[in-house]
């Protein structure tokens, strides 16, 4: 497959990239759009020693997974948790001891044909939410999760990007 691979600081595309095989409880995702964050832009910069593919921000569609989330459109919260550390079980499922982060820290990203994830971690898009704006749900989420001090995860994202955009939301707001 192709991938945005950085190492060493430098990026270059690979299409020799072998599709990752999802493990018990993950799912592969074929990669519809991936939205570039700073963070990306960082870890070119030397931000945090990173090798492989980047990206973290992304719509796609599960196509091996569990039934239920077989063929639909998804996007996912990026940390990947142990569930069993003194973090996870006190629920700091962002301070796990051992988790990985999609395109960040040990986990290839969404730069990027397939990705895999828990299965857990996906959201299905809601049939509303266009592809181009769902890309944004992750952006979304960390800043409704900044704003109200609480964990946000995308579903609630999406959930709020249908309700934002609907016309009688705007409506309700207009002179």
């Amino acid at each position: 497959m192709r991938g945005l691979w950085l190492e060493d600081r430098r990026l270059r595309v690979r299409d020799d990239v072998p599709i990752p095989e999802a493990a018990l409880g993950e799912a592969l995702v074929r990669v519809l759009h991936a939205g570039i964050c700073n963070t990306d832009i960082e870890l070119t910069r030397g931000y945090y020693p990173f090798t492989g593919i980047l990206g973290h921000e992304f719509v796609g569609v599960v196509e091996q997974g569990p039934p239920r989330l077989v063929g639909r459109r998804v996007v996912g919260e990026i940390n990947a948790v142990c569930r069993a550390c003194s973090a996870c079980l006190a629920g700091g499922r962002t301070h796990c001891e051992r988790r990985t982060v999609l395109g960040i820290v040990n986990r290839h990203g969404a730069f990027a044909d397939y990705l895999i994830l828990p299965a857990e971690n996906l959201d299905p898009v809601p049939d509303a939410v266009s592809t181009d704006a769902a890309v944004f749900t992750e952006p979304l989420a960390a800043a409704l999760e900044i704003q109200q001090q609480v964990p946000i995860g995308p579903a609630t994202a999406c959930s709020w990007w249908v309700t934002a955009n609907s016309a009688s939301w705007w409506r309700r707001r207009s002179p």
